[in-house]
């Protein structure tokens, strides 16, 4: 991960609405590589909307997980291309949306969960995926991780 953090430690994000319905705006750089926020009560339904701005094709966006186990939402720029890889349970998805969106303009993203479906909209453009197995809940919220933007601390 760390390549990922060095390669975005300019890009700006604007906006991270999470379930407790709070706008922050700030910039990610050398001295701030990423910012962390309290965890995101996905549970089997939630809604996570970001905008953002870079001239980087690759690195991580966002972050979190259940504490480990299995459960994880990785939003990433692969190649210029938005990149949502998550685990529910029964294996990893992958969610791709846009292209060129490395190109310094301001892009709005929203993940959103309802039970089973999980979909991912970068400027009103969404992909959605169905996840496999039993279980849809993400995580135990006690255990869950906090929210990563920009990358995760050192280890």
């Amino acid at each position: 991960m760390p390549s990922d953090v060095a390669t975005m430690r300019y890009i700006l994000f604007c906006l991270l609405s999470l379930s407790f319905n709070r706008n922050f705006a700030f910039v990610l750089d050398k001295q701030n590589p990423y910012s962390q926020f309290r965890k995101w009560n996905a549970g089997l339904n939630g809604t996570l909307e970001l905008e953002f701005k870079t001239d980087q094709p690759n690195g991580l966006l966002l972050y979190t997980d259940d504490g480990g186990t299995y459960d994880f939402f990785e939003l990433k720029l692969v190649n210029g291309a938005l990149r949502l890889r998550y685990n529910l349970g029964g294996g990893a998805q992958i969610i791709t949306v846009g292209s060129n969106l490395n190109d310094g303009h301001w892009h709005k993203v929203q993940v959103a969960r309802r039970d089973e479906h999980t979909s991912l909209t970068v400027d009103g453009i969404t992909q959605s995926k169905t996840s496999r197995g039993k279980e849809f809940a993400f995580g135990k919220f006690n255990s869950n991780s906090d929210v990563f933007v920009g990358g995760i601390p050192p280890s």
